[in-house]
């Protein structure tokens, strides 16, 4: 008795293998099929994830994945930047002249930025000069205590040994008291 196997092509495409699910009632269905790259791919995977560098060359992957999806939607953001629009009123019905989405969206940042901070109270100003606020107050807080800093290690420099000494007098005399 010969056994003989004949296999008469074999490529990636290849089903090997059904895939098999169950529905809520426990009765098996066909969902789809495996093929030999479907084999591959996994058994590629489960290598590459067992490996040391696998978190490296997840990453880089993601990397070229994101640098990819920006230069293929770049030119469709670009399109639609500079492409003509009309605004339009709650009927949809346009309503005054021709512009871009560039200069809606430049519009509404200047809106924003030009809004009180607190519509309540005037007092506070407006968005932008709150960010310009809070940047010059960050800069001189720095600056001063750079310039603090400065002056105690020159006056340290300066006394040295004898500042320790004075300290430690009035402290003893403190304690006496």
């Amino acid at each position: 008795m010969n056994i003989e196997i004949k296999v008469d092509e074999l490529s990636l495409n290849t089903v090997v293998a059904d895939v098999v699910s169950f529905d809520e009632d426990g009765d098996p269905y066909t969902e789809g099929t495996k093929t030999v790259a479907d084999l591959v791919a996994t058994q590629i995977v489960d290598r590459l994830v067992k490996d040391d560098q696998w978190k490296r060359l997840r990453e880089q992957v993601l990397e070229v994945r994101v640098e990819e999806i920006r230069a293929a939607v770049r030119p469709s953001i670009d399109e639609a930047l500079a492409r003509p629009i009309y605004k339009t009123n709650g009927y949809g019905e346009r309503t005054g002249q021709e512009t871009t989405l560039a200069e809606l969206i430049s519009e509404e940042a200047r809106k924003q930025l030009a809004e009180p901070a607190d519509r309540y109270r005037s007092d506070k100003g407006t968005v932008l000069q709150q960010a310009v606020r809070a940047e010059v107050k960050k800069a001189f807080e720095t600056e001063i205590a750079e310039a603090v800093q400065r002056a105690r290690d020159l006056v340290v420099s300066e006394l040295g040994g004898d500042l320790a000494e004075r300290v430690v007098k009035v402290a003893v005399a403190g304690l006496k008291r």
